[in-house]
């Protein structure tokens, strides 16, 4: 995991380490950049995870013509070297070196054989351009922008900030995208696998403990935790994680008694592992939301309260030596996990998920990369696997969406699939935003007390661009101008203010109402639920 920067058009190297320096906290153990032919500049902060004494970059093939940055993992990289050892010399074990001789091999069609999360900007110098590329689903980031003839890539927006640019001249990669001097280009569509899954619960059991397991890569010696909420979809992976690494320790955030730290403590006792609790308190949070602005630049208020709660995660992760954290985020979207996709005709189901899916990049992956790695830690989502993903999408509305006799049951398959890993209270536990299991969400409350209502009126007068909603959406665009200014331009709102998809139910979040489609009385059934767990217990 790491953060790149670039420059394609001209040889500067000093853009390329400004905007590494304000990106140092993506890769701490180390800090590259190097230029070739008066052309090219890449530069990398690098947190060492697979080949940790070897893996330095920019990588470049034996022959020092094709040199590579890459943020992220290719799971599948020794398959890669299988292939072409024979005709290619590899020098490192770094998981990014299969990208140059991929590359060398098939040209821009390696991006199709690559399995992970990555983005990248590889350099050919033997053709003198560029190749940027970024995973099927964006879970890593990747901006660029092209002005005066060059062309800029980063890990994060915050880091245009530090070079000459129109505040408009900023692009993010799609997912799926793979981009050179001709533009950007697709090369996944999710639309494009379209063959119906048959429910089978054993199957999806296999594929959910294969993408654990190849999720799971790295150097012997790097210690691994998981995101614990204990909500089904961490649940799930930490009980799949502790199959594989009995030693991993999870990890919970939320104000004491919360749901979710009740219910995570129920599944750690259950799984016989280690677990670490972090609590806060109010004041704790509003302190930390300038800091949590910078680290995720959004706006939106569920973007940040979520985000600040997995910043504060992160921290104690790091606090306790481990690098790489599995997440269970992604099973909403695969799984039709959110109150929404309830009672909707199979067809508008399915329709809904390829939406959510395809936006993912701009929403749950955002907010979990921006908020880990704002502490130097890699976050890895099993329930992303390209192979889970196209089977969960492709199954039939009765699949996903179950009965339990008294309500609706989201994630109806993937319970089932699980259902031998976990305590009964916690494979039925009703589905909880992670501000709202955590207790964080009556900080909206006290945000709205401190905007009036003629102040949205004219902050939606003086920037219509930033589709300003609420009092508190308001409140955090303030901060967030303080730091970024007019960063995005006509396009802050999609760069750095939407959550797309579920926007309107979001809108009407409150600490009394869920903003996925959950009511007041199914957030007093889950309370009661999680007592029935710690008495259980």
């Amino acid at each position: 995991m790491c953060g790149i920067a670039g420059v394609f058009g001209a040889p500067d190297a000093v853009a390329v380490r400004a905007m590494l320096a304000v990106t140092r906290h993506r890769g701490e153990d180390e800090t590259a950049a190097d230029s070739w032919d008066g052309l090219c500049s890449l530069g990398i902060n690098r947190l060492s995870i697979v080949d940790v004494a070897g893996g330095q970059q920019p990588l470049a093939d034996a022959i020092g013509r094709l040199h590579v940055v890459c943020n992220g993992e290719i799971y599948n990289h020794e398959a890669i070297r299988l292939d072409l050892s024979a005709s290619h010399a590899f020098v490192t074990g770094s998981d990014a070196e299969a990208i140059v001789h991929l590359y060398d091999a098939v040209g821009e069609e390696c991006v199709r054989q690559l399995d992970g999360m990555f983005a990248f900007v590889l350099y050919d110098g033997r053709r003198r351009t560029f190749l940027a590329a970024r995973d099927r689903f964006g879970i890593k980031p990747l901006y660029y922008a092209h002005h005066d003839g060059l062309w800029y890539f980063a890990s994060e927006a915050k880091a245009f900030l530090e070079v000459t640019l129109p505040p408009d001249a900023i692009q993010m990669l799609p997912p799926g995208h793979l981009l050179t001097p001709a533009g950007p280009r697709g090369y996944y569509a999710l639309d494009d696998h379209r063959r119906k899954s048959m429910p089978n619960p054993q199957l999806l059991r296999a594929l959910l403990e294969q993408s654990v397991a190849t999720h799971l890569m790295g150097d012997p010696e790097i210690k691994v935790g998981t995101y614990l909420s204990g909500g089904i979809d961490s649940s799930i992976v930490t009980a799949l994680v502790a199959k594989f690494r009995p030693d991993v320790v999870a990890f919970s955030v939320g104000m004491e008694d919360s749901p979710d730290v009740v219910a995570a403590r129920r599944v750690a006792e259950h799984l016989g592992i280690r677990h670490v609790v972090r609590a806060f308190g109010m004041d704790e949070v509003r302190a930390m939301i300038p800091r949590a602005i910078y680290a995720i630049e959004s706006y939106n208020p569920v973007m940040l309260l979520e985000g600040l709660m997995s910043m504060m995660l992160a921290r104690v992760v790091k606090e306790h030596g481990i690098k790489v954290v599995l997440c269970g985020e992604g099973a909403d979207e695969i799984f039709a996990g959110y109150g929404v996709f309830r009672d909707k005709p199979p067809l508008t189901l399915n329709a809904m998920l390829r939406e959510t899916v395809g936006q993912i990049h701009n929403t749950e992956c955002l907010r979990l990369d921006r908020a880990t790695m704002a502490y130097s830690l890699e976050a890895r989502v099993p329930f992303l696997d390209p192979q889970v993903v196209q089977y969960a999408v492709n199954l039939p509305a009765a699949a996903l969406i179950g009965n339990d006799g008294e309500r609706p049951v989201e994630k109806w398959i993937l319970r089932k699939a699980c259902e031998d890993l976990l305590p009964p209270e916690i494979v039925w536990r009703m589905k909880l935003g992670f501000d709202h299991g955590s207790g964080i969400l009556g900080l909206i409350d006290e945000l709205d007390v401190e905007i009036a209502d003629e102040e949205v009126v004219q902050a939606q007068a003086d920037f219509p661009h930033a589709r300003i909603r609420s009092k508190t959406q308001l409140f955090l665009f303030r901060l967030w101008q303080e730091t970024f200014g007019d960063l995005g331009g006509e396009r802050v709102y999609d760069l750095f203010g939407a959550y797309p998809s579920l926007q309107a139910v979001i809108d009407a979040r409150t600490s009394t109402g869920g903003g996925t489609g959950e009511t007041p009385e199914d957030l007093e059934r889950l309370r009661l639920s999680a007592t029935r767990a710690v008495n259980a217990a």
